[in-house]
């Protein structure tokens, strides 16, 4: 269930927006009602639909996952969201929690964020840490149910002790920022250290933030640096841009503005807000040779895979004020 990833991404201050649910092959009718009776599937795909329509749970999970990626069948998101229902029905919770993504991004059913938190709910409270990262950023977004970041952060809590990395990065914004709950620095900083270890790239860049303003950490600009770095060659545009700011005002290393400006102008390609005006600002510190050599390594450096904050329409997942 690979495309089952947490897609809400915690509420890291990253501004990646959500992951999509499905892998997009095609355009289909996104809310295309499912469970069609005339259905006809070949070999053993037939044999699941068959085992599905008895009520075997596993069959209609399965059957679920190859309707979504489109894996021997073709790819349908009305049909994904209806065998989703129905083993979610039945009480398996992870298609409790698969529902509950489909209702909360209006994938193969409406949107409807009211029936997404109770399907998260359903499969939180059978211990499924993806659907308790997603319970906690509606209830602290108020999305389908009514705003409470304590609630939020208990769930954030249980995810993260399950050994979720969305759970402990939630988890420790909440901590640092002190989100209803008393702030904690230290204990922050080691939650973003379990992700980091799981090899998020967001926690590594907050983890140079901390070292950066000594939040739960003692200051070490040039611990932040390789956090920065690490997380930048990892492609996230707001570890590009505090390295580049970093390498500008000799922060943690020497200065060193044409390398300051390629990091700054790979964060700008990839839309981050703020970097293009420190880019336009530092070209006016800079040679045209400075400025041609460091263009050169943005154009060399290629496509960036990261991709700029999601539609508006998507949730967006920036720390509440």
């Amino acid at each position: 269930m690979n495309f089952l990833k947490v897609f809400w991404m915690g509420i890291w201050s990253v501004g990646d927006g959500i992951k999509k649910l499905f892998k997009k092959k095609a355009q289909p009718d996104l809310k295309k009602p499912g469970g069609n009776p005339n259905m006809v599937l070949k070999g053993e795909y037939a044999q699941m639909l068959a085992a599905a329509r008895r009520g075997n749970v596993e069959a209609q999970v399965k059957l679920a996952i190859c309707f979504s990626e489109g894996h021997g069948v073709p790819q349908d998101y009305g049909e994904a969201a209806h065998w989703f229902g129905e083993a979610a029905q039945r009480g398996d919770a992870g298609a409790q929690y698969s529902l509950g993504i489909c209702y909360a991004n209006g994938q193969g059913v409406g949107q409807d964020y009211d029936t997404a938190v109770k399907c998260f709910r359903d499969a939180a409270e059978q211990g499924n840490s993806g659907a308790q990262v997603s319970l906690g950023i509606c209830l602290q977004k108020g999305l389908g149910i009514f705003s409470d970041a304590k609630e939020a952060a208990v769930w954030f809590r249980r995810a993260a002790e399950l050994g979720d990395a969305a759970g402990q990065i939630s988890l420790a914004s909440c901590l640092q920022h002190g989100q209803d709950i008393a702030q904690n620095g230290a204990e922050a900083v080691a939650w973003y250290l379990k992700a980091a270890d799981q090899g998020v790239t967001e926690a590594e860049y907050h983890l140079g933030k901390c070292y950066l303003d000594g939040l739960g950490v003692p200051l070490d600009e040039a611990i932040a640096m390789k956090k920065f770095r690490h997380a930048a060659d990892h492609g996230l545009a707001q570890a590009q841009h505090e390295l580049g700011l970093a390498l500008w005002h000799g922060r943690g290393t020497a200065v060193d503005l044409v390398e300051a400006y390629k990091w700054i102008g790979l964060a700008a390609k990839h839309a981050l807000p703020g970097a293009h005006q420190d880019q336009d600002a530092l070209a006016k510190k800079m040679t045209a040779d400075q400025i041609k050599q460091a263009e050169s390594q943005i154009t060399a450096a290629g496509p960036q895979k990261q991709l700029a904050p999601d539609e508006e329409d998507k949730l967006k997942l920036e720390p509440a004020e």
